[in-house]
């Protein structure tokens, strides 16, 4: 049986969807049952429930949020990455990540 629980402020579902990448949804609740937790994040029609494609979930302020919904991005690139150039050009939007705006 499940129950389920609010969630803090800060909770996020990062999720890696095959066809649009990565985002980051909000979690306002948890549902807890005999195979674990999961966070539930609100679908196209307002419903909520087990994000389908969450890879992680984290506690974080919206731009730790974005930064590690970017950088999630940045390494599925790198794996596919074939010259020098293009590594570079995936150390330096890392760089530009980190540093936020007006850094």
């Amino acid at each position: 049986m499940s129950t389920f629980q609010k969630a803090d402020a800060g909770w996020v579902a990062i999720e890696r969807h095959p066809e649009f990448g990565a985002e980051a949804h909000q979690v306002k609740f948890f549902e807890v049952d005999e195979g674990g937790v999961a966070p539930l994040v609100k679908d196209a029609d307002g419903v909520f429930q087990p994000g389908r494609h969450t890879v992680d979930v984290v506690r974080a302020t919206p731009m730790d949020a974005v930064r590690i919904t970017a950088m999630r991005e940045l390494l599925e690139l790198a794996g596919r990455a074939t010259t020098q150039k293009q590594m570079d050009g995936i150390a330096e939007a890392q760089a530009l990540i980190m540093r936020g705006p007006g850094g």
